[in-house]
């Protein structure tokens, strides 16, 4: 017989768009009310949350059981302070939101930074008057970042909007206060979201989207991420191989408040399959490295593969350290 947390996590799954859409404002005016209060207090305030979700760490399943699986193939044995890091991140970016439309955007301006090698990649780019195709994960600060880059050079982000409207006009309040222009891909027709890729590849703009997906559809590529094989978007390597635009892999770090637009150097690949595998090679590597930045990992189409790539580990050290034995080996 199934335990009643397995039957209120699936609950929760198969209900989980219902929840979003029906939480979406409360959580809207609790951030704004909360951009009101002094940092200290807001701080207070949200920490209990923080608190909730540590502690659903500990409840056997889908969680630890992720966690450990990403730690198992990459030969970590730190699966509880990642996981923590992961939402220590998840509340800095909650906070950051809430200012955002509260105050704007010059304080998030103020604690983004881009990283040198990607801020030289950005200006000569723009000096070709060229436009390019930035890849990102779905890190945590992964959209709070648009702004600084925005400052940089003209980007674009393609936004694949939420279903219910009311979701979907909220959401876009706060694209617009983070400043760059945006491709809703969701509910436009496939063939207009590429005339508008294209045209802004054109004008010389950055096009920027979140590829770490894993499910083969009418556009993916095969490609392989922590030796399993995975099916990635090949458009932006079609794109990239047909217009002459170069494709920078990005990744972005949050150590604390703070976050920082990384990426490795851009790269122009004519052949589709090698041009994808490129930048999934260097997401992956940014993974290892960050992990606490990829909250994706917790989905469910990520958790099978990382899950897979687990079982195929000839050495299996186990799921859970000793959390004690992982604070030690941090701290040193």
């Amino acid at each position: 017989m199934r335990d009643p947390w397995f039957h209120m996590a699936l609950w929760f799954m198969m209900r989980f768009r219902t929840v979003k859409d029906a939480i979406a404002l409360p959580l809207h005016r609790f951030g704004h009310l909360l951009a009101g209060a002094p940092r200290s207090l807001s701080r207070a305030i949200i920490s209990p949350l923080g608190a909730a979700a540590k502690a659903a760490y500990f409840v056997p399943g889908h969680l630890s059981g992720t966690v450990g699986n990403f730690c198992r193939v990459t030969d970590r044995t730190d699966p509880w302070p990642i996981y923590s890091r992961m939402v220590d991140n998840v509340l800095s970016a909650a906070l950051h939101f809430a200012r955002l439309h509260r105050h704007g955007r010059s304080g998030l301006l103020a604690q983004t930074t881009i990283a040198p090698a990607v801020a030289a990649e950005l200006q000569r780019l723009r000096q070709d008057g060229k436009g390019a195709i930035i890849v990102v994960p779905h890190c945590v600060g992964a959209v709070l970042s648009s702004a600084k880059l925005n400052t940089a050079c003209p980007a674009v982000l393609l936004v694949k909007e939420p279903r219910n409207p009311g979701r979907c006009e909220l959401m876009l309040k706060y694209v617009r206060e983070l400043g760059p222009e945006y491709i809703l891909a969701r509910r436009t027709p496939p063939a207009t979201v590429m005339r508008q890729i294209v045209r802004a590849l054109h004008d010389g703009k950055v096009v920027v989207g979140t590829t770490d997906l894993v499910n083969a559809g009418d556009d993916s590529v095969e490609t392989q991420m922590f030796g399993q094989r995975i099916f990635s978007p090949g458009w932006p390597a079609r794109l990239s191989a047909r217009f002459n635009v170069p494709i920078l892999p990005g990744y972005i770090h949050m150590d604390g408040h703070q976050i920082v637009l990384l990426g490795d150097e851009s790269f122009l690949e004519g052949d589709i399959d090698r041009g994808t595998q490129r930048w999934a090679s260097s997401f992956e590597k940014h993974f290892r490295q960050y992990p606490s930045d990829w909250a994706f990992m917790l989905d469910k189409n990520w958790a099978r593969v990382l899950a897979n790539a687990a079982n195929s580990v000839t050495t299996t050290p186990p799921f859970r350290t000793n959390i004690l034995r992982s604070e030690r080996a941090r701290q040193r």
